[in-house]
């Protein structure tokens, strides 16, 4: 009997040291398996800051263009309001009122004076 008992005890000890040795391999692989899905996960979130960053950039650009175009239009419109301020009379104005806007002076009953007091 104990030549059983050393045969299954060396049945045993060689059982354990291959599991030992699997264990160490699945601990390794499972090691570098994280790693890997570590590093993965941070290459991503990398790329999507980067790539956010290039989205924000390209919209600056195109906002300080906009505005330099908006400025520019501004200062083109204040061109042409002076150019109708310099052009138009008074009397042009004047008829202007009377036949499109059926303006008209007012009559003597139509005035009302207000007293301002100091």
């Amino acid at each position: 009997m104990k030549k059983n008992n050393k045969i299954k005890d060396m049945n045993e000890y060689k059982k354990e040291k291959k599991n030992k040795h699997n264990n160490k391999r699945k601990k390794k692989l499972k090691k570098r398996v994280s790693i890997i899905f570590i590093s993965v996960i941070t290459l991503g979130v990398v790329i999507g800051n980067i790539c956010g960053y290039t989205v924000v950039s390209d919209l600056k650009y195109d906002i300080h263009y906009l505005k330099k175009d908006l400025r520019q239009e501004e200062i083109r419109l204040e061109e042409l309001k002076a150019k109708v301020d310099t052009s138009t009379s008074i009397q042009e104005i004047e008829t202007k009122a009377k036949e499109e806007l059926n303006m008209d002076y007012p009559n003597k009953n139509q005035i009302r004076y207000i007293e301002v007091k100091k």
